[in-house]
């Protein structure tokens, strides 16, 4: 079983994000229903590992944040890019988020694939698209961005390889700590 941590988008985000798609000769589109923010990235497991992992994530406690989803850009070297993604702004509190996740699995034993936290969405795999394709989404999309994104819940995926791409499901969910909304002093409450 593969798992990875990360934060499922809602449906209105992910057609936000949907309308990137296209563009790019011989680039192999996400599904917009794989849209989602990788927090841990864990691998293949053995199925009683799932109950442990989930146990110890559901001990976090971590508030809940808005999100900021902007730009576009690639990973791979600028003359060769392999992936196509929207950028998340890496605040403090999703790299915070992040850290947490990574001590709590790798307490029980479970080590974490040592990868560098770029939080991002990916869009699409480039490596056999033409560089100036490219470049010039890159360009055209430079200022794409959509409004703040409440993150309350992050989740544990499973992923499974189908002939028609990954399918990833939703194991378990657990909620962040909601955030505390400050009354304004003209909210007529406690009058």
């Amino acid at each position: 079983m593969r798992l990875f941590v990360a934060i499922a988008l809602p449906q209105e985000v992910k057609d936000n994000i949907a309308v990137l798609r296209g563009g790019i000769p011989d680039a192999r589109w996400i599904s917009d229903n794989n849209f989602h923010v990788t927090l841990a990235f864990i691998g293949d497991v053995q199925p009683p590992d799932l109950l442990e992992i989930s146990t110890a994530l559901g001990k976090l406690t971590h508030p809940a944040f808005y999100l900021d989803i902007e730009d576009v850009g690639v990973f791979g070297s600028n003359k060769r890019p392999r992936i196509l993604w929207a950028g998340v702004r890496n605040l403090e509190t999703l790299t915070l988020l992040h850290h947490k996740i990574v001590t709590a699995i790798e307490s029980i034993g479970i080590k974490i694939e040592d990868r560098r936290f770029r939080p991002h969405i990916t869009l699409a795999r480039v490596h056999k698209s033409p560089y100036e394709k490219v470049r010039s989404y890159l360009t055209d999309h430079a200022l794409f961005k959509i409004k703040p994104v409440p993150v309350n819940n992050f989740s544990l995926f499973s992923s499974h390889l189908a002939s028609s791409g990954a399918l990833y499901n939703e194991e378990v969910i657990f909620d962040l700590d909601p955030i505390e909304v400050p009354l304004s002093p003209s909210s007529g409450l406690g009058d």
